[in-house]
């Protein structure tokens, strides 16, 4: 009996502290503060000049415009509420109504294409209903055309792409190259999606079916979207990038990550993605992730590790400059109609 009551008496109390840590996590989460101070402000451009423009909308979603064409990468505005929901591996499902609200805030123009780095939940969930309505191409792997499948996209829309092959899609020239998922189970739940995956479904279901870089390249600019922290060694050798979206959810050693995914591709701007609690809806404020996300230390190790890399955060949004051309020159003024110049 005093055995079986020191256990439950030790079960309670290692309980309470677990249950005082949740919520200790839930509501002290601290580098709010350091990604306001390092918050974008785009320079001004003159009259008429060619922009191209980026919109975060938490996690790993960019939205790239140059104001006639646009791309989407890895699209999540639905964000099923609560961790408990995913935890316990229920059924969840694209919200069409929030889909078409952002989208709409967006002013979205002409979308050329969804791109999908891995097809979790969390990147890939929304990728098909948005690709439908749109008629965009649809490009990521196997796993992610099925879910284009389950979404019924047309098949002439979905594109698996050849590592390393660019794909011209519009003003945009697309390429994928193979990575590896964050995190010491290689990204759970992994394995492929081998069938058209019919919503709703559960959390389990959007299996990653491998991980990759993206290099979007614009005749403004490029720019490499990178949205789980892990890597493949040399996966990106000879190629260029100016800016790079660095997700940093259960981010390990900096240094090498570095190397890799900015130092590679030279580029000298990072924007930090995926440090959100992409359980929460995309309107309450955004907030770091309970589990695998410590966004104070990434403003500093960035600070120590790499001073001459501007590390630039984006609000919730609000579409910013990524990229600007020359403006067109002034059209020459002519001489009015029916009379002769003047001779000297």
């Amino acid at each position: 009996m005093k055995t079986l009551r020191s256990a439950l008496i030790i079960t309670l109390g290692v309980a309470l502290i677990a249950s005082g840590w949740i919520a200790y996590k839930h509501y002290h989460r601290p580098g709010l503060e350091a990604y306001a101070a390092h918050a974008y402000v785009g320079p001004a451009v003159p009259e008429g000049a060619p922009t191209l423009t980026a919109t975060w909308y938490g996690t790993t979603s960019v939205l790239l415009s140059d104001g006639e064409e646009s791309v989407l990468v890895d699209p999540f505005f639905s964000r099923p509420e609560g961790w408990l929901k995913m935890l316990t591996n229920q059924k969840v499902a694209p919200d069409p109504e929030k889909i078409g609200r952002w989208l709409k805030d967006a002013k979205l123009n002409r979308l050329q294409a969804v791109l999908v780095s891995h097809s979790h939940h969390d990147h890939a969930m929304d990728s098909g209903v948005i690709a439908a309505a749109t008629r965009a191409s649809l490009v990521g792997s196997e796993s992610t055309a099925y879910i284009g499948r389950g979404a019924r996209v047309g098949e002439y829309l979905i594109r698996v792409p050849i590592l390393g092959k660019p794909i011209p899609l519009g003003h945009y020239t697309i390429t994928f190259f193979e990575s590896r998922h964050a995190g010491a189970t290689g990204g759970a739940p992994t394995g492929n999606i081998t069938e058209p995956l019919i919503t709703p479904a559960r959390y389990l279901d959007y299996k990653q079916g491998g991980t990759y870089s993206i290099l979007v390249e614009h005749a403004l600019g490029k720019v490499l979207f990178h949205g789980s922290s892990g890597y493949a060694p040399d996966m990106l050798k000879g190629q260029k990038a100016d800016v790079t979206f660095l997700g940093i959810a259960l981010l390990g050693e900096l240094e090498p990550y570095l190397k890799e995914t900015v130092d590679a591709v030279g580029a000298t701007r990072v924007i930090p993605t995926h440090w959100d609690d992409f359980t929460r809806s995309l309107d309450e404020p955004l907030v770091p992730n309970l589990i695998g996300v410590q966004l104070d230390k990434f403003f500093k190790d960035m600070a120590q590790l790499r001073p001459q890399v501007s590390v630039q955060t984006l609000k919730l949004g609000e579409p910013v400059l990524l990229f600007a051309g020359a403006a067109p020159a002034p059209k020459p003024v002519e001489p009015p109609k029916g009379k002769k110049a003047r001779r000297k």
